[in-house]
């Protein structure tokens, strides 16, 4: 199937190098050199798969609910963290590759792994889907896409609508239900997640409450006070068995200066996402309790960007990043 669409992808970079060169004439700061921007990706030495055997951002639901669900964690008690950079494109990491201080680069060097991912759907099978912010997160605590043939997708095509009552459970309740975990955190900053009658999660906040499940949903006002709210959790030793975050900053600056390494507020939004990635794994491996516990730790993005915006299919928003401290992919 990969070998089918190549010609294909080659035509569509060709067309997006020249969209992205005519923009870049009218729009000061904005440029992305022109070509194959997944070539581009294979030669900064990242990534551990070729950008054109990306894997579906559906993966990581599965990968975390396998992990709880392994026979053998040495007797251990096993625990995700999952850090969110909203906004960061897969060539962001270019700006930290090598540093020490860089929470992608501390999961990988510690016998980790980071892979190229994308978001948006497939294009064999027509259930694309805004590469954005709802829609991607949704697709990662689900293992669904928006639209899939039987109706199992998880309904969020764009950032406006609620995930159905009757779609598909995300992690943080399929881990409850299965009593594969005691507690739930999911932290955010972005009002449209769980505030709101047509909030993306209203339904699965209202479904935990109606059964009693201890998964909690907390809202914040800035990246600042959603890392100190992680952080907090994740130094608590009865803190949630598997803690989600997303942090803001990529996105605010791409959509404020640019989603471009070209961008001095782009590079340090992500350089800002890294510091706080590395001070929360370093509070993981601080834990009282951690020799006794099997943490699977991950960072990701939902979706990357163009210009000042995001939400089609180009392969600069569709491109993304999937880092792990174990390898987590055959």
């Amino acid at each position: 199937m990969t070998f089918l669409f190549e010609p294909f992808r080659a035509v569509l970079g060709f067309l997006e190098s020249l969209v992205v060169l005519v923009g870049s004439l009218f729009t000061i700061g904005q440029f992305v050199p022109p070509g194959d921007y997944l070539t581009q990706l294979n030669r900064t030495g990242i990534f551990d798969n070729r950008a054109q055997d990306a894997v579906p951002q559906t993966v990581v639901r599965d990968i975390i609910l396998e992990f709880f669900k392994e026979a053998d964690h040495g007797g251990k008690t096993p625990k995700c963290l999952l850090v969110g950079y909203d906004g960061a494109r897969a060539d962001a990491l270019i700006n930290t590759k090598g540093d020490p201080g860089a929470g992608t680069q501390l999961l990988k060097a510690g016998g980790g792994a980071i892979y190229n991912m994308y978001t948006g759907g497939n294009w064999y099978e027509f259930n694309w889907q805004d590469t954005s912010t709802a829609p991607g997160w949704m697709t990662m605590v689900t293992g669904h896409w928006a639209k899939e043939k039987g109706g199992t997708g998880h309904g969020v095509s764009t950032n406006d609508p609620s995930k159905p009552a009757e779609g598909p459970k995300v992690i943080f309740t399929e881990l409850l239900e299965k009593n594969l975990a005691k507690k739930t955190s999911y932290i955010v900053s972005w009002n449209k997640h769980f505030n709101g009658e047509n909030a993306t999660y209203v339904n699965d906040i209202a479904y935990c409450g109606e059964n009693g499940l201890n998964a909690e949903w907390t809202d914040t006002d800035s990246d600042a006070e959603t890392f100190a709210a992680t952080l907090a959790e994740v130094e608590d030793p009865d803190g949630a068995d598997m803690v989600m975050c997303i942090l803001e900053y990529c996105d605010s600056a791409g959509h404020g200066n640019g989603f471009s390494n070209t961008e001095p507020a782009y590079v340090q939004a992500i350089k800002d996402s890294e510091r706080d990635a590395a001070a929360l794994i370093a509070a993981v491996e601080a834990r009282g309790s951690y020799g006794s516990e099997d943490w699977l730790i991950i960072i990701t993005a939902d979706h990357g960007g163009f210009f000042t915006g995001h939400g089609p299919q180009f392969t600069v928003c569709r491109q993304i990043f999937l880092a792990a401290n174990r390898k987590v992919l055959g």
